[in-house]
């Protein structure tokens, strides 16, 4: 039996920052031979590990879980971050609209620095230990079996992840043992994923084109919802940040609308009037369609793009501009866990006191990252609320009195 007042599980971001804060109390218990397998992944290996936006403006892209997530980014924000990483010899650069990258664009960077950070600091680490079982003693603390070992200490940190990226060792077992110790599981959701369309309904001929800043609107579950992003077009569906950040949103049938000319009616009935012999084809290029978008869109719609402008019927001229100012796509399936960058749902917030991070139902239970139940979007949010989170309940129960 081995003993540590502070166990942490999961040597992701947050496992590191709750090792580093947490200091020389701390175990790390991790399922791979190394730190961080998720982690190396992020960012196609480059690792956008936060952005430069003020904390205010970083707290409203988190929707409604801003106000549940301050206390954890007051304490560890983003220019901690980058300050911890400048000092364990990871620089950092800012690209791409305030993203925030390691200057060498490796994510082992970043691991190496926040894992000497932790080491320096005195936490210990264990590898390939795959934790199977979690309880609660009658008389305090936590017991804890990995493989052939067991382990207890006073106070627990879980630290495993959500449930994206199962073979890098975020396989969803963390909110296993968090509901045997009595929390209730919000279901897990693929977040930050592409979308499948339905085939009847997508564009695969338009296949790597983007559209800037377009506005979309969905019919989800939760109602009619709004937003405006970048939109990319893949084989079989749609991608880019407005669709990656609405994903958690979306399941098979959820009907997306893009905008992909405003006032539509009125920009072709003006297209008509300035030059009613031009091509169909050739005049759509005016309102800022690509050649392929607007094949693609004639087709779907049966229209003949030779025509002219002066001999289109009512009828399609209504098609065509409804089409315009309201494209509907319709979604088959959203990418899979095995796939997508994150996962929402998970443990309820409520359960969990956004302070310190610590258990309402299990005291000495702290719960950090991905396991919580918010969704942030692209753009470094994700690994910055990991480390900011896994900061603040290694703080805490270092803090703590057993």
């Amino acid at each position: 039996m081995k003993t540590s007042e502070i166990i942490i599980i999961g040597a992701g971001p947050a496992g590191l920052l709750s090792a580093y804060a947490a200091g020389a109390k701390a175990l790390v218990l991790e399922s791979n031979p190394f730190a961080g397998k998720k982690l190396l992944l992020s960012g196609s290996g480059q690792c956008n590990f936060s952005n430069s936006l003020s904390k205010e403006s970083f707290l409203k892209e988190l929707r409604e879980a801003s106000h549940y997530l301050k206390p954890a980014l007051y304490a560890f924000d983003q220019q901690a971050f980058c300050q911890l990483l400048q000092q364990h010899d990871c620089s950092w650069e800012e690209a791409d609209e305030h993203k925030l990258f390691p200057v060498s664009r490796q994510s082992a960077s970043v691991r190496d620095a926040l894992l000497k950070a932790a080491k320096e600091r005195g936490a210990s680490f264990e590898y390939g230990r795959k934790v199977t079982k979690v309880t609660r003693r009658r008389s305090g603390g936590f017991q804890i079996l990995a493989e052939d070992e067991s382990y207890e200490c006073e106070k627990l940190i879980l630290a495993g992840g959500g449930q994206s990226w199962p073979q890098t060792g975020s396989d969803g077992s963390s909110y296993r043992f968090a509901r045997s110790l009595g929390h209730k599981i919000i279901n897990p959701r693929p977040s930050l994923a592409s979308v499948e369309l339905d085939l009847n309904t997508r564009l695969g001929e338009c296949s790597g084109l983007s559209l800037k800043n377009i506005k979309i609107c969905m019919c989800t579950d939760q109602g009619r919802i709004h937003d405006q992003g970048d939109l990319l077009f893949t084989h079989k569906g749609l991608s880019g940040p407005v669709i990656l950040n609405n994903s958690y949103l979306m399941s098979r049938g959820t009907r997306i609308g893009l905008a992909l000319v405003e006032d539509a009616h009125e920009a072709l009935s003006d297209l008509i009037k300035r030059d009613p012999r031009k091509q169909l084809n050739n005049a759509l290029k005016q309102l800022n369609l690509s050649d392929c978008l607007i094949s693609a869109i004639l087709h779907r719609l049966g229209l003949d793009g030779s025509q002219v402008l002066a001999v289109i019927k009512a009828a399609d001229r209504k098609l065509l501009a409804n089409f315009l100012q309201n494209a509907v796509f319709s979604v088959k399936k959203v990418e899979s866990f095995d796939t997508c960058m994150a996962s929402s749902g998970g443990i309820d917030l409520k359960e969990i006191n956004s302070r310190n991070l610590e258990s309402r139902a299990c005291p000495g239970l702290y719960i950090t990252g991905e396991m919580l139940n918010y969704h942030a979007p692209t753009g470094g949010f994700n690994i910055q609320l990991a480390a900011s989170t896994g900061y603040l309940a290694g703080l805490s129960a270092a803090s703590r009195n057993a």
